[in-house]
C-alpha cells in the first residue's frame, strides 16, 4: 500500500512526547513490511540544526491556500530507505520556533493558524508530488483537519486521492485543538462544516473532533484506552462522538510498540555496561553509574526507584509527591526523578532533594537521550502513577531493561504490565495498583521494595519475563495493516 503518515513530530527531528517515537518507529516498520510510506511533518529549523541533515531533494514552491490568500512554502525531502521518505514542510513564519507548541508553559497564540496551515500543506504536498496514497494516516489534532479536507470539494475529486481512505489516531484525547470559531476563516471551508457532526464543539472549533467524525477509521493506542475514552470520565467531552464511531465499528485500539533495536540493553552503547536476560552483571554497573551521576550514595543493596515524566496532572505526579516524604523519612529507599512541568511540583521536588540528598535526587529539565537510557537501565523499579495513559512507552522500555514498572491500572499500562502474584510469577512483569491515592502508591512501592529484599529470585524471574517479552512494532504493524484494509470496506 501507499501510506502518507502525517504528524507534527517524529524522532529524531522533533520530539515532545511519545507521538514522536511512534511517528518514527511505526512508519519504518511498515516500510520494512513492503509498504511505500511517506511521512509529512513540519520543518523546525531550530530542532533539526543539531542533526546536520543532508536532504535528497526539495520542492521549492508549494502553494498552500490559507484564508483568502495563498502562502508559499517549500518541501525538503529526505529518503530513509527505498520504501520510506520524509517530507518536511518548510514555512518559517509558523515553524521556526524554539519549541514546538508553547513557550514557558503558554501555548503559542497562533497555534490554530499554524496547524490549520500544516493540514492544508499536507494535502497540497500529496497533490504536488503525486504521492497517490491508499491511506492518509493522521496523528492527533495537529493534522486531524486533513480528514475533513479529504471529504471536502477541495480534494475529494482530485486524482491524487482517488483511492485514498483516512485513519485518525488519537494518541492523547486530552489535547484536541480546541479554538475560537473565528479560525474557520483560515481553513478555507464553508460554515456548513461548522456543525455538530463535524467541527463544531460547544460553539468552538475542535480540530480533533473533525478528524474523529470524518475519518474512515479511528484508532487509539491501546485496547483498554479505546474502551475508556467511550466514558465521560476519560472522553474529555468527545465520548459521544467516539461512541458513535464505535457503534459504526470504526473505532480500534492497537497498542504501541517500541524500537527494539534502539532499546536493547545487550547492544546499547549509551550505557556504561551492557547486559542480557541471562546475565545482569552490567545492570549493576549501570545502577552504580546512575547513583554516582546524580550524587546518590552507591548502595547496590538499596532499591532505586526512577521517575522520568512530564510533571503534569495526567501523569499523577502530584500523588507521587504527596506519597514521597513519608518514605524518605521512614524507609531506606532511593528515588531519582527527571522531569519538568508544573512549577509547584518542580519546587516541591527540589525541596525534598535538598532535605534528603542521600535518598532523593531530582533533575528538573528535559532528559537527554543518554540519561533516559541510563535511568531505565540503572533503576530497579520505574514509577508511573498516571491518571490516564493512552499507551505509555516507558513501562515497556523499563521492562526491556529489567526494571520493574509500578503502574496504575489504566489504559496501556493495564494492557502491558501483569501484576505480581505467586500464582502468575511465570508471567508477572511488575506491580499494579488501582486507587490513585498517596496511600495506595506508597503501599505498592513498599510492597515492591519488600519483595526486592526478601525474594530476590522472584524479582529476577520478573525481570527476565519483561526483558524477553515482545514489544516490537512487527506485531503491531500487522494490526495496522488490517485496519488499513478495513478502512477501504
Amino acid at each position: 500500500m501507499k501510506i502518507v503518515w502525517a504528524s507534527s513530530e517524529a524522532v529524531p527531528y522533533a520530539k515532545t512526547g511519545g507521538l514522536a517515537d511512534v511517528s518514527a518507529s511505526l512508519p519504518e516498520a511498515l516500510s520494512l513490511r513492503g509498504h511505500q510510506v511517506s511521512v509529512v511533518m513540519p520543518y523546525y529549523p531550530q530542532q533539526t540544526a543539531r542533526l546536520n541533515l543532508t536532504f535528497d531533494g526539495q520542492l521549492d514552491l508549494l502553494g498552500v491556500p490559507f484564508g483568502n490568500t495563498t502562502e508559499w512554502a517549500s518541501v525538503r525531502i529526505l529518503k530513509i530507505n527505498p520504501k520510506l521518505t520524509y517530507y518536511f514542510i518548510e514555512f518559517n513564519r509558523f515553524f521556526d520556533r524554539a519549541t514546538l507548541y508553547d513557550w514557558q508553559g503558554q501555548e503559542y497564540s497562533d497555534n490554530a493558524q499554524r496547524f490549520i496551515f500544516f493540514s492544508r500543506a499536507v494535502m497540497e504536498t500529496v497533490t504536488a508530488l503525486r504521492l497517490d496514497p491508499d491511506i492518509l494516516h493522521l496523528n492527533d489534532w495537529h493534522c486531524a483537519l486533513c480528514a475533513v479536507y479529504l471529504r471536502s470539494g477541495h480534494y475529494s475529486g482530485h486524482p491524487a486521492f482517488r483511492s485514498c481512505r483516512s485513519v485518525m489516531t488519537i494518541h492523547n484525547i486530552g489535547y484536541q485543538g480546541n479554538f475560537d470559531k473565528g479560525n474557520m476563516f483560515w481553513t478555507g471551508l464553508g460554515w456548513d462544516y461548522f456543525n455538530w457532526q463535524c467541527l463544531e464543539f460547544y460553539d468552538r472549533l475542535n480540530l480533533l473532533k473533525g478528524g474523529i467524525m470524518c475519518a474512515d477509521m479511528v484508532s487509539t493506542v491501546s485496547h483498554t484506552y479505546a474502551e475508556e475514552i467511550l466514558s465521560p470520565e476519560f472522553g474529555f467531552a468527545l465520548d459521544p462522538c467516539l461512541r458513535h464511531r464505535a457503534y459504526q465499528c470504526r473505532l480500534r485500539g492497537i497498542a504501541n510498540g517500541i524500537d527494539a533495536d534502539d532499546w536493547n540493553p545487550s547492544a546499547d552503547r549509551r550505557l556504561p555496561a551492557r547486559f542480557t536476560p541471562k546475565s545482569l552483571t552490567g545492570k549493576k554497573k549501570c545502577k552504580s553509574e546512575l547513583q554516582k551521576k546524580f550524587r546518590l550514595p552507591e548502595k547496590p543493596e538499596v532499591p532505586l526507584f526512577g521517575v522520568l515524566s512530564r510533571l503534569a496532572y495526567q501523569k499523577g505526579l502530584d500523588v507521587f509527591a504527596a506519597s514521597l516524604e513519608d518514605m524518605l523519612y521512614h524507609n531506606d529507599f532511593q528515588f531519582l526523578l527527571i522531569g519538568s512541568g508544573d512549577p509547584g511540583l518542580e519546587g516541591h521536588f527540589r525541596y525534598l532533594a535538598g532535605k534528603y540528598p542521600d535518598k532523593f535526587a531530582a533533575f528538573i529539565g528535559y532528559a537527554s537521550d543518554a540519561d533516559s537510557h541510563l535511568l531505565e537501565a540503572g533503576c530497579d523499579f520505574f514509577i508511573m502513577p498516571s491518571r490516564y495513559e493512552p499507551c505509555g512507552l516507558n513501562q515497556m522500555y523499563s521492562m526491556r531493561y529489567g526494571t520493574l514498572p509500578i503502574v496504575r491500572q489504566t489504559g496501556g499500562l493495564a494492557d502491558t504490565v501483569l501484576n505480581y502474584s505467586e500464582d502468575t510469577l511465570d508471567r508477572s512483569t511488575g506491580f499494579v495498583f488501582h486507587d490513585l491515592t498517596p496511600d495506595a502508591l506508597r503501599n505498592t512501592i513498599r510492597w515492591a521494595a519488600d519483595l526486592y529484599r526478601r525474594k530476590p529470585s522472584a524479582i529476577a524471574k520478573m525481570r527476565k519475563n519483561g526483558m524477553t517479552a515482545d514489544f516490537s512494532w512487527n506485531h503491531t504493524a500487522s494490526e495496522y495493516e488490517k485496519m488499513y484494509h478495513d478502512a477501504h470496506q
